[in-house]
């Protein structure tokens, strides 16, 4: 099938330059037409970049010249030659108008992959204008997409090496189509996951709906490919909460995985992030129960130290008060005159020291009123509500 059109060329050309020799049987049109069938050859069969659109061209210039040879020859005339050059350039007007109605065009953002036969080949056609299908030996497999495309996946209850289990993971995947010969003939399980689809949607028709067709089937099949490469690797971390904290590190280590995965069927995946990673606050608190555990006895530690400065900070001013109050008290009766005693010191000193602890008690009594005051609202009444005693005491 790939040399079907070289051929087809190489054996019009030849028949193009017969009436041309017949007309002039020379030894320089015998060379020239030995040199331009030599030019066909190495066009044709050596590969040459745009070598059968210039075999095209060649074979096109020489074919009228040899129509106009052979009206000249059948009616010997160049009126002849004038008919068969009109008639000739009117066959290839409808010839070139039915190779434009049957012409393929695919638009941009498409990529459309035929199936060349007896060979077997895959051509690879993408946005332009390209050649009618051969009936007989082409047939179009798949119409894909060539633009980058997004999937959000929501994976739940993802074990981890410890058994704590993350209970939602979010993630988005960019991806796209890489080699469109693969995506098609290495696609895991076409046919399967082709009739599925089928059963949900109507066959495509058109290239746009070849598109989103396939587009759906790589969808689904990448989000398998997602869900089993994110599971895999979370498998082997050592808890949930250290999948939150490095997130980017296991993205990246998924996005290799899932590469290394999708590459077999022609993806490459340009993007893998993790969006959002939830952890239930128990899982969280027996993740980390030593952890925890350390700074409850750190924070309880620290409370007991921060009252026992209290407690001493209380003392000390206790007991600076009460030593004010004994100089005071012991000042003002040698101020005047009063003999004193060990006795009647011992006597100040103890009587200073209770009137200091009842003065706490006092303020202590009044702070706590002063709260409940705060929370509890007063009984309100009529001053002759007020006044009235209760029903089961006897009025006055």
């Amino acid at each position: 099938m790939r040399r079907l059109l070289p051929n087809a060329l190489l054996l019009l050309l030849l028949l193009f330059l017969l009436p041309i020799y017949q007309a002039n049987p020379t030894t320089e049109v015998l060379a020239l037409a030995i040199l331009l069938l030599a030019a066909a050859l190495f066009l044709g069969y050596t590969n040459q970049p745009r070598g059968d659109e210039i075999l095209t061209a060649l074979t096109a210039v020489v074919s009228f010249i040899g129509i106009a040879f052979l009206g000249r020859t059948l009616i010997g005339s160049k009126n002849g030659a004038y008919c068969f050059l009109v008639l000739w350039l009117m066959a290839l007007l409808g010839a070139l108008a039915l190779f434009w109605r049957r012409a393929v065009v695919v638009e941009r953002g498409q990529i459309l992959v035929v199936n060349q036969l007896p060979e077997n080949r895959a051509l690879i056609w993408t946005e332009g204008f390209h050649r009618p299908l051969n009936p007989f030996f082409e047939r179009q497999m798949a119409a894909l997409p060539s633009y980058e495309l997004i999937l959000e996946a929501l994976l739940e209850n993802l074990n981890t090496e410890s058994l704590f289990n993350i209970d939602r993971l979010e993630l988005v995947v960019r991806y796209q189509v890489a080699d469109p010969r693969d995506v098609v003939f290495c696609f895991p399980n076409r046919e399967q996951a082709r009739d599925a689809l089928l059963r949900e949607r109507p066959a495509p028709e058109s290239t746009g709906d070849q598109v989103a067709f396939w587009t759906e089937l790589i969808r689904r099949s990448m989000l398998m490919e997602v869900e089993q490469s994110v599971r895999s690797v979370i498998a082997n971390v050592g808890g949930p909460t250290d999948v939150a904290r490095k997130r980017d590190q296991y993205a990246r280590q998924t996005r290799e995985r899932l590469q290394t995965s999708v590459s077999r069927w022609g993806i490459k995946v340009l993007d893998l992030r993790f969006l959002d990673v939830v952890i239930a606050v128990e899982r969280i608190r027996a993740a980390n129960r030593d952890k925890i555990i350390e700074r409850e006895r750190q924070d309880a530690q620290r409370m007991t130290e921060l009252r026992a400065d209290e407690v001493r900070m209380v003392g000390d001013a206790h007991a600076q008060a009460t030593a004010r109050m004994v100089e005071e008290l012991v000042r003002t009766l040698k101020a005047q005159g009063t003999p004193l005693t060990v006795e009647e010191i011992e006597r100040i000193v103890i009587t200073a020291m209770q009137r200091v602890s009842d003065q706490q008690q006092l303020t202590g009594f009044f702070r706590d009123v002063s709260q409940s005051g705060i929370a509890t609202q007063p009984t309100t009444g009529t001053t002759t509500q007020l006044r009235e005693p209760p029903p089961n005491l006897p009025r006055p």
